[in-house]
C-alpha cells in the first residue's frame, strides 16, 4: 500500500514537473532543495564529513556550506531531470548539451572498437546516459532494481524507450561480455564505495578507496577502449558532455597494471570535481571502506 501511495506521489510530482513553465520550476526546485538540506540531517553530515576529509582546512566552513548546498540543488535538478528525460527526444537532449571532445567516441566507434564507458555521479547524471544511449550506440548498464515495484516497472519501461538495457550485478560479468560482443555500449558509475573483495584500491582526495577494476579488466580481456565521462552542468538545464581521451590497456595485465589504470579513471574525476565541486554527490560514503568511524559521528 504505502509502496502504492509512493508511486501516486510520485506521478502527480511528475506531472507537475511537466505542465510547470519551465522558469518558475527551477526556483520551485530550489526552494525545495533549501528544504531537504534543512531536514536530511544524516545525509548533510556525510557530506560535511566527505568534505572535511578531502579538503581538511584548505576550505573554510563557509565554502564548504556553499559546496553542500549546491550538491542538494544538483540532486534536485536530476530528480526533475529523471522526469523530464522520459518524454524527451534526441532532438530535446541536443538542445540541453554541448559536446566536448567527442571525437573520442566517434573515432572508437568508426574503428568499431568494443566501448566501456566509465562516470560518476556528477552534474546531470540522469540525463547522460539515456542521451548518449540516442546519440552514439544502445548502452548497457548494471542497475539496482528501485524497491518500489511500481516505479521499478515504469523506470525500466523508460529506460527501454531510450536503447537502454538494464541489468543487476547478479550474473553482471556475462551480461556485460555479451552486450559487448553485440556492439553495445557498456556504462559504470565507478565513483561509488564497494566491498573490498569486489575492486582494487586506489587514492582518491590523498585517501584510500574501493574501486571496480571491471572496466580496465574487461577492455584487456576483450581489447576494448575506457572512455572516461561526464556531463558537467553549465546552468539549469544546460549540460557540457565530456569526454576524457581513452584508455587502452593491453592484453594480459598485471594486478599492478590494473590498479594502476584504475588509479588513473579516479585521477581523471578527481580533477574534475575538483575544478567544480558543486556538481558532485558528497552526500555518500565514498570512503567508507577504509574510514567508516569518520561516518559515525
Amino acid at each position: 500500500m504505502i509502496d502504492y501511495i509512493l508511486y501516486i506521489t510520485y506521478i502527480i510530482f511528475a506531472f507537475i514537473i511537466r505542465v510547470m513553465p519551465t522558469s518558475i520550476m527551477k526556483y520551485i526546485l530550489l526552494l525545495l532543495s533549501k528544504l531537504v538540506y534543512i531536514i536530511d540531517v544524516r545525509h548533510r553530515n556525510i557530506a560535511f564529513t566527505n568534505l572535511d576529509l578531502a579538503y581538511k582546512d584548505t576550505l573554510n566552513s563557509k565554502e564548504k556550506e556553499i559546496i553542500v548546498k549546491n550538491s542538494y540543488n544538483n540532486i534536485l535538478f536530476n530528480l526533475y531531470e529523471f522526469v523530464k528525460t522520459q518524454n524527451s527526444t534526441l532532438e530535446d537532449m541536443d538542445n540541453k548539451i554541448t559536446l566536448c571532445n567527442d571525437k573520442y567516441i566517434l573515432d572508437a566507434i568508426k574503428e568499431n572498437k568494443k566501448i566501456i564507458l566509465v562516470t560518476a555521479h556528477y552534474g546531470g547524471w540522469e540525463l547522460a546516459i539515456p542521451y548518449l544511449s540516442l546519440k552514439f550506440r544502445p548502452i548497457s548498464v548494471i542497475s539496482k532494481p528501485i524497491k518500489n515495484k511500481y516505479i521499478n516497472k515504469m523506470f525500466k519501461k523508460v529506460r527501454h524507450a531510450h536503447n537502454l538495457e538494464m541489468f543487476e550485478k547478479h550474473g553482471a560479468a556475462k551480461k556485460m561480455l555479451k552486450a559487448l560482443k553485440n556492439d553495445r555500449i557498456i556504462a559504470m558509475a565507478i565513483d561509488q564505495s564497494i566491498s573490498k573483495k569486489d575492486a582494487v584500491v586506489v587514492n582518491f582526495f590523498g585517501h584510500k578507496v574501493t574501486q571496480t577494476d571491471s572496466p580496465v579488466r574487461l577492455a584487456s580481456k576483450l581489447g576494448a577502449v575506457v572512455i572516461p565521462f561526464i556531463l558537467e552542468r553549465d546552468g539549469f538545464e544546460k549540460h557540457k558532455a565530456i569526454f576524457y581521451e581513452p584508455i587502452k590497456p593491453k592484453k594480459d595485465l598485471t594486478e599492478d597494471e590494473i590498479v594502476q589504470y584504475s588509479q588513473n579513471i579516479s585521477d581523471i574525476f578527481e580533477s574534475q570535481i575538483k575544478d567544480k565541486p558543486n556538481d558532485w554527490f558528497w552526500q555518500h560514503r565514498r570512503w567508507k571502506a577504509f574510514y567508516k568511524k569518520i561516518y559515525n559521528k
